[in-house]
């Protein structure tokens, strides 16, 4: 049986594919940059993958960014900016981004009275705590794990270690402790730090397959999704196993 679900917050439950386009767009004006064109998000979603992933295997830091990630977007795109500026300025937008992934707002809420519910994200605590806040969803997380507090970040296990200590060293009243790994559901849309870092934590996991590309062969991933709605059957199944 599962006592718990680790929802991730980015492209999981807010939508920072959204966010990052209208950010894009509105930057490229108050830069006065070329307009903005969509197929300049499909650079700056490869060229952010393969960051962040350098990030996750611990090559580089994710203060890095600031000096990385635009310089080279901005070289693909041909365009001349201040590429530090311009990562500075979309960092700004970031903490006042709260644009729901359908079906959200609906899971998190079902979700809540049902089981322990905890966010599990990469990011600053509180600038992903006051995203949270805006979407009007806080107060339904019991707990929230947060890269920068917790001092790691997904896919390390120790993220995930972390995570199940700070859970279990604060019951929460009308629920059952202790919380094992394997009694906890990770739900998230990266195959790396969600996927890779729940397997490889002990912990079952659900793949949010949104662009539907399929689960790798080698991948163990218990159950794949490509809307939040479909979260509701496996979380019910899950929570009448015997324990």
């Amino acid at each position: 049986m599962i006592k718990a679900v680790f929802l991730d917050i980015d492209d999981t439950l807010l939508d920072f594919e959204a966010f990052a386009r209208a950010t894009m767009e509105e930057g490229f004006r108050r830069f006065n940059l070329p307009a903005y064109q969509p197929y300049m998000y499909d650079v700056f979603d490869r060229v952010s993958d393969v960051l962040w992933k350098k990030i996750e295997r611990g090559e580089m830091q994710r203060s890095d960014l600031i000096d990385v990630r635009w310089q080279t977007i901005f070289a693909e795109l041909g365009i001349s900016c201040d590429a530090r500026a311009f990562e500075e300025f979309f960092l700004s937008q970031l903490p006042l981004s709260a644009i729901p992934v359908e079906g959200a707002g609906e899971i998190v809420n079902w979700l809540a009275p049902r089981c322990l519910l905890c966010a599990a994200s990469n990011g600053i605590y509180e600038e992903q705590k006051g995203r949270l806040q805006r979407a009007g969803w806080l107060d339904r997380f019991h707990m929230l794990f947060i890269s920068e507090d917790i001092g790691v970040q997904k896919p390390s296990p120790d993220f995930f270690t972390r995570s199940v200590a700070r859970l279990n060293a604060q019951p929460v009243p009308g629920y059952r402790f202790p919380v094992l790994p394997h009694e906890i559901l990770m739900v998230g849309d990266s195959l790396t730090s969600d996927m890779r870092g729940g397997i490889g934590s002990g912990l079952r996991t659900c793949l949010f397959d949104r662009r539907g590309s399929g689960i790798p062969a080698d991948m163990p991933i218990d159950y794949c999704i490509s809307g939040l709605a479909e979260l509701k059957p496996i979380v019910i199944s899950l929570m009448q196993e015997e324990a």
